[in-house]
């Protein structure tokens, strides 16, 4: 029992354990990452400071047919003292346009500058990138051993080569200003470290520039040693082609690019125009977390995880002992609550057989109650008005002595008297539904049905009565529904146009069809007295509501229409305003 218990746990451990190290992997990546970031903005820094530098240089104007170690060396006195002072300098040189030296001052110790034993360059790829330069533009080398003679310099010493043309008074370029500023500083700073990381600087060939795991500086140079040191395999960073930090093993790797070539702000400057810094070549800058610091900084993850492992099995014993000796009479009280629950459980599942069948019921006999209701009523509303409208014709024929105008009324009664025979056999077919408990749909078309119901009016039968039904079904005229509901609501509508039409204006309904958000949507627009919206908006399709007192009604009209939609599951909208009309908005 015990180690059923344990096992569990011991997964959740494992797995704790797992998860701990993913995250303290990915804390350690991410300190990594900004350490990394913060190294090569200080990088930066100190390379564009040097490239200030050198841009001040071109920034000066020199004399036509410039000679500094000659006419003009008084011009150069003041800047060999400011030469002297900059540490960072260790060869400054003006070459002419023909790739030789006419200015030459190289550091020797701290406070000492020598000039002169000047050289021809102009083999060197350095002074061939510098030529080319336009207005604005400076060249960065390499960083590399320096070499006097095409000999590497001893005691090795890294530098780098900044240069930027230079022009005359008259604006004519006279040559370069090519200034070798010292590395061994910046780089002793870029792979200090505060824990025990590997950190490498690296050109876009792999080469090692600098790493904290070498004390020698460029030492791809020296007799071709440290193109691959025994600690990293330079092939990593061959395989990646953008900023990243991944884990190999048990090392954690950061590696971002140190990009220096592009656009470049001089400092102080108010023009808009900046530097462009065109180098041969980018570099790597790469981190390494070996396992040992993993290793540390896993540590009291894996010792917390041993402690609470140990309590674990001691807490685990002890509750299997006591589950041990309380296990027959659990066993019993639970075989009794078993059999209890088996008796309940046949008592609900009986219970709840009970109710949905009720429920069924209950839901039947609202569904009967509602049709029988609207049956009775939809007989009683939709008769009175055909039945009203053959009244009057027939009365109207009773008077009628013109032989002419009864020729006429004739066709109108028969017209009334087939709306009251479909209607008839409509009701029949509502009866039916009744029966079979289901509401019938079918495909109307609502053009056609509309002019049906048109023709049960006498305001919209006779020509001459001051009331137009216009139809725009241009967008849909096809729609599958209830014909009887339907009937009944396009003939609701009619009535209450009619009803509460406007005094001397020249009353209308208009239907007109559209399609929003892929629904139907039929839209029902009359002139007629319109309603207060806003006294009136929250009862307008309720049961017995009236809104006009002096028009006579039963308020069951509107009510009707929102139960045949809501039925179907269509939605009805009302807008209306007084003395303008009012729109319906039915969406199926």
């Amino acid at each position: 029992m015990l180690i059923s218990l344990y096992i569990p746990l011991l997964a959740l451990t494992v797995f704790l354990y797992y998860t701990q190290k993913q995250k303290q992997i990915a804390q350690l990546s991410e300190f990594q990452a900004r350490a990394t970031s913060i190294k090569i903005i200080n990088f930066k820094k100190q390379l564009h400071s040097f490239l200030n530098n050198t841009h001040y240089w071109s920034t000066l104007e020199y004399p036509k047919d410039f000679d500094p170690m000659g006419r003009h060396e008084a011009i150069m006195l003041p800047y060999l003292e400011m030469i002297k002072k900059i540490t960072d300098y260790d060869q400054f040189r003006i070459i002419n346009l023909h790739g030789k030296e006419i200015f030459r001052a190289v550091r020797q110790g701290t406070d000492s500058i020598v000039v002169g034993n000047l050289q021809n360059k102009r083999e060197r790829d350095y002074v061939k990138a510098g030529l080319a330069l336009k207005r604005n533009e400076l060249y960065l080398s390499q960083i590399g051993l320096n070499r006097e003679n095409g000999v590497i310099e001893k005691p090795y010493k890294p530098v780098i080569r900044s240069i930027a043309p230079i022009f005359d008074i008259e604006n004519n370029q006279i040559g370069l200003v090519v200034i070798n500023f010292k590395m061994k500083r910046i780089l002793d700073q870029l792979k200090s470290r505060i824990v025990q990381n590997n950190i490498y600087l690296l050109d876009k060939n792999s080469n090692i520039i600098t790493a904290s795991t070498s004390s020698i500086d460029i030492p791809y140079e020296i007799d071709n040693k440290g193109k691959i040191l025994s600690e990293i395999r330079s092939a990593k960073f061959k395989t990646l082609t953008k900023d990243s930090s991944y884990v190999d093993g048990d090392h954690i790797w950061s590696q971002q690019a140190l990009v220096l070539s592009g656009p470049l702000k001089p400092y102080g400057s108010s023009s808009k125009d900046s530097l462009t810094v065109i180098t041969p070549t980018n570099w790597v800058f790469a981190q390494e977390t070996p396992p040992s610091v993993i290793e540390d900084y896993l540590s009291p993850v894996y010792e917390s995880l041993m402690i609470f492992n140990i309590i674990t099995i001691l807490v685990l014993f002890g509750l299997s002992y006591i589950y041990q000796k309380n296990r027959e009479q659990k066993e019993l009280f639970y075989k009794e609550l078993e059999s209890k629950n088996i008796l309940l459980t046949r008592s609900k599942d009986q219970l709840e057989e009970n109710n949905v069948m009720v429920n069924e019921m209950n839901n039947s006999l609202e569904i009967r109650n509602k049709q029988l209701s609207d049956f009775s009523y939809l007989i009683s509303h939709n008769l009175r008005s055909p039945v009203t409208s053959m009244s009057v014709i027939v009365e109207m024929i009773q008077k009628e002595k013109n032989p002419e105008i009864l020729h006429q009324l004739l066709p109108k009664l028969d017209k009334v008297a087939k709306s009251i025979t479909n209607l008839t056999e409509d009701i029949n077919d509502y009866v039916s539904i009744l029966d079979t408990k289901e509401i019938k749909i079918v495909d109307i078309d609502l053009q056609e049905l509309i002019l049906e119901v048109k023709n049960e009016f006498t305001e919209t039968l006779l020509d001459n009565s001051g009331f137009e039904v216009q139809l725009n079904l241009a967008a849909w005229n096809h729609i599958s529904y209830s014909k009887f509901y339907m009937q009944s609501i396009v003939h609701n509508f009619i009535s209450n146009a009619i009803k509460y039409k406007r005094e001397n204006v020249s009353s209308y309904i208009q239907f007109e069809s559209a399609i929003e958000n892929k629904h139907k949507v039929l839209y029902v627009r009359d002139n007629g007295i319109g309603l207060n919206m806003e006294r009136h908006g929250d009862n307008v399709f309720k049961l017995y509501k009236r809104f006009h007192r002096n028009i006579s009604g039963k308020g069951m009209g509107l009510f009707l229409v929102k139960s045949q939609l809501d039925a179907l599951n269509a939605t009805i909208t009302i807008n209306s305003k007084e003395g303008v009309g009012t729109t319906f908005k039915l969406i199926f």
